[in-house]
Parts: structure tokens; C-alpha cells; sequence
């Protein structure tokens, strides 16, 4: 019996090493293949530049009334189809709003026989030949970006299907400043980041009909072909770039242009023709757009008639009243008579003044229909869109060739800064360069309502050429010698 028992025992102690070695090497494979999966990931998370933060998007065109009136028809409602040119309603009198492209009525809020007015919208329309991808790139990753590299899109609502498509235009200017909403801010406090994003547009190239996901969210990946180096500038101080000397302080602002102009019109005619896109260098004068001028042109040559018509009632007044007077002169008519004629030619000098100041205001808004850059610059963005309703802001011309960075300092640094002074400038969006400037204004006031006294502070860049990029956050080095 014992011997059973120990003959029993040998044969299952090389069972338990051999099932002990498989559970070691089943393990080892486990490990080695997360490692593996870990190297892919981490592989082709450095080829690729991947977001979320991306949805279908396209131009919307707001319709409104070119005059006051009553709405006496309006045709059609969301969700409808419209061609260009169709009429979409009717203001009394025969006024007909017509739609400025193909597209989808997303929106609607008229009511019939309400009381429109021309700066009043009736109805949004998407131009579904306008239909893009917009993904919104941080600026730390922006200087990765090129226009014409691939894209693979993948889109909610098409499940995991994949779309091909290429970077159209990168941002030269990031949402927050286009908007208004750019803060800046300073180290010697407590403060939140912000990461800046800029608008990049991708294209699509597959045949897709993206008519019915407007304002989905989409997955783009953009694989980077080769690696962006970054721009390195000497300073002529090393230790501006090894670390933060003890005898200097940070902060950080915003990036903007010395000279930026943007572009407005009130005409509220249809946009015709765009020649520029946005990274265009202009000179001033140059045409950015052309206004479809045709109702203009009209208003004018009446403008000019009328005012024909005025030169030759008031030549004839003018002739009247020298003939009235001769006969005056000869007691040939009454007094009564000369002084009609009096009258007359005062009218008629009122009404060629009137005339001709309507000539003019329509010569100058039909040559306001021609729209020019006021200064030497880049188009930093582009508003308008063909064959959509030109009012307002059109586009953005900066002088990005000088920069300057608007700060903050703090009351408690004051005694320490001073005009002139030599700043380090880095950023997020630039990687490892840094540049140079200096210190040219603060503000001999505080901000209101900060906790602690600010006071807003301007550093001029002095480096040529330099990769910073309107809106971005910047940091700022100042050394104190």
C-alpha cells in the first residue's frame, strides 16, 4: 500500500513542473504580447497625428428681406432641398428673396404676413457644395500640419467606415482670438492653462453624400509623412534656453499683430467672386473680393440720370430768371413775375445739391462693391463665401511679419522691469525655438477688478521670421540684469 503511494507521488511531481513551465510561458506570451501591442500603439500614435475634437460642417447662409415689409409668401420649411436661384418667399410689392446656392433650409422661423426687415434672418441654408470636415488642432501639434497631407476620416453615423481626404487650409489664426475670447495670463499666480486651438479644413475626396450628418462629429488622422523639425534661433544667451535664471520671471500673453485691419461691408449684396484664401499675402489696394454689383450698377444709373436731369432744370432756371430780369429791367413784367423765377432757381440748385449727393452715395457704394485690403499684410481668414450674402466681417488682413505679444505684470515685479528690456519668447506652437524681444509699453494703470494690480504690458518681437502664430499663447522670459 505505501509503495502504490509513493510510486503515485513521483508520477505526479513531473505533471506539477511541466503544468508550472506552461503557465510560465502562457504568461511570458501574454506579457510579450501587450508589449507588442503597447510598441504598435506607441509606433503609430508618433505617425500619426489623431483627433477627435473634428465634425461635418459647411457654409451657412443666413436669408433675410432686402426691404421692410410685410411677408406675404414663404415656401419652404426645414429639411427642404433648394437650388440656386429659386425663389424662397415673396415681400409685398413683388420683393423675391431668392436662395444664393444649393443647400438644405436647416432652419426656418417665418411666418406669414409677419413684418420682416432686411436685418432680420428668415431661414438658414447649408451649402451642401461647401460640405468639409473642420478639426480643431491644438497649437502644439499645429507646426505637424501641412496642407495637402492625407487624411482618413472616420464619421458618426457611418459606423466605422473610413473616408480619404486631404488638409485644404490650415488656420493662421485660432478660434479664440477670431471670436474675441483670447485671455493672457501670469505666472506669479495661480492660473488654469489654456491650450489654443486653430481651425484645420480637410477635404474629402470619396464620393459621399454628407447632406443628412451637418454638425456630426468626426475622427480625423492625419499620418505625417516626415518630421517637422523645429526652428532654433540664437539669443545670444545660452542660459535662456537651459533653464529659468534665478534673476528672471515668466509670464505668459497673447500673440497678435501690430497692424490688423478687418474687412467689413454693409451692402448686403451677394459675394460674386473671392480671389484669396487665407495665407495670402496682399498689398493694400488689392482686390480680396467682388460683390455682385448688378443692383448697384442699376441704382447708380439712375443716381446719374437723375442728376442729367437736374444740371438741365437748373440751366434752365438760371436762363429764366437772366431773361426775367430783362424784362424787369424794362418794366416789361411785374415784380411778382422775377421773383417766381427767383424761387424756381433756388429749387432747382436744391434739387441738383440733392442729386448730386445721391449720384456720389451710389458712385461709392458701387465702388464699395469691390473689395480691397486697407493694408500690406496676410490674410489671416476668410469669411465671405461665394455666392452667399456679403454683410459684416468678410475677412482679416494682419501684418504678421511684426508681432507683438500683449501681457500682463503684476504690481510686485514693477520695480524691476522697465521699458527696453530684453524678453525671451517661446511657445507651445514653435517647440524648442525661442526669440527675442523687448518690452514696449506698460500700462501706468492697473487692470480693474484684479485681485492683485496688474498692469497690461507690450513686447514687441525683434527676431526675424519667427514660426509664432496670432492667438497662440506665448511665453515670456525676462531676465533681469
Amino acid at each position: 500500500m505505501n509503495n502504490e503511494k509513493i510510486t503515485t507521488e513521483k508520477t505526479e511531481e513531473p505533471k506539477k513542473e511541466k503544468s508550472k513551465l506552461l503557465w510560465v510561458l502562457l504568461l511570458t506570451a501574454v506579457l510579450a504580447g501587450g508589449a507588442g501591442t503597447g510598441f504598435f500603439f506607441i509606433w503609430r500614435s508618433a505617425g500619426y497625428l489623431v483627433t477627435d475634437n473634428a465634425r461635418v460642417t459647411t457654409t451657412l447662409i443666413a436669408i433675410s428681406s432686402t426691404v421692410p415689409g410685410t411677408l406675404e409668401r414663404f415656401t419652404i420649411q426645414e429639411g427642404r432641398y433648394v437650388e440656386a436661384n429659386e425663389i424662397l418667399g415673396w415681400v409685398e410689392q413683388g420683393e423675391a428673396m431668392r436662395s444664393p446656392v444649393d443647400g438644405i433650409v436647416i432652419h426656418t422661423n417665418a411666418v406669414q404676413d409677419q413684418v420682416v426687415s432686411p436685418m432680420e434672418p428668415l431661414a438658414i441654408i447649408a451649402d451642401i457644395n461647401n460640405l468639409h470636415i473642420q478639426a480643431n488642432i491644438e497649437e502644439t501639434d499645429i507646426l505637424r500640419i501641412r496642407r495637402g497631407q492625407n487624411a482618413i476620416i472616420t464619421i458618426d453615423g457611418f459606423g466605422s467606415r473610413q473616408f480619404s481626404g486631404y488638409v485644404a487650409e490650415v488656420g493662421h489664426v485660432t478660434a479664440a482670438e477670431l471670436t474675441g475670447n483670447a485671455i493672457f495670463f501670469n505666472t506669479g499666480g495661480t492660473f488654469t492653462r489654456v491650450t489654443h486651438l486653430l481651425p484645420v479644413r480637410i477635404n474629402i475626396i470619396d464620393d459621399v453624400n454628407l447632406d443628412s450628418v451637418i454638425g456630426v462629429n468626426a475622427r480625423v488622422r492625419i499620418p505625417l509623412r516626415q518630421p517637422v523639425g523645429s526652428l532654433h534661433l540664437l539669443t545670444g544667451r545660452a542660459g535662456a534656453q537651459q533653464g529659468e535664471p534665478s534673476n528672471s520671471i515668466t509670464v505668459r500673453g497673447t500673440v497678435e499683430s501690430i497692424l490688423s485691419r478687418n474687412v467689413y461691408t454693409t451692402l448686403g449684396a451677394l459675394v460674386e467672386r473671392i480671389y484669396v484664401e487665407a495665407g495670402d499675402s496682399v498689398t493694400e489696394g488689392q482686390i480680396l473680393g467682388v460683390l455682385d454689383a448688378e443692383d448697384l450698377t442699376n441704382s447708380a444709373n439712375i443716381a446719374e440720370a437723375s442728376l442729367r436731369i437736374a444740371e438741365i432744370n437748373l440751366t434752365a432756371a438760371e436762363h429764366n430768371l437772366e431773361t426775367r430780369r430783362a424784362l424787369y429791367s424794362a418794366n416789361a413784367i411785374a415784380r411778382e413775375e422775377l421773383r417766381k423765377s427767383e424761387f424756381a432757381l433756388q429749387a432747382a440748385v436744391a434739387s441738383h445739391r440733392q442729386a448730386q449727393a445721391m449720384f456720389d452715395a451710389a458712385r461709392l457704394t458701387l465702388e464699395r462693391s469691390v473689395i480691397r485690403s486697407p493694408i500690406d499684410g496676410t490674410v489671416t481668414a476668410v469669411i465671405a463665401r461665394e455666392g452667399a450674402v456679403g454683410m459684416g466681417l468678410l475677412f482679416i488682413v494682419a501684418d504678421i511679419n511684426n508681432l507683438k505679444i500683449t501681457t500682463s505684470l503684476r504690481e510686485y515685479d514693477l520695480d524691476r522691469i522697465e521699458t527696453g528690456m530684453e524678453v525671451f519668447i517661446s511657445s507651445d506652437a514653435t517647440g524648442d525655438a525661442v526669440y527675442t524681444g523687448i518690452i514696449n509699453r506698460i500700462n501706468p494703470a492697473a487692470t480693474a477688478f484684479a485681485p492683485v494690480a496688474e498692469f497690461e504690458t507690450e513686447v514687441l518681437v525683434t527676431s526675424n521670421e519667427t514660426a509664432l502664430r496670432v492667438g497662440t499663447t506665448a511665453r515670456l522670459n525676462i531676465v533681469f540684469d
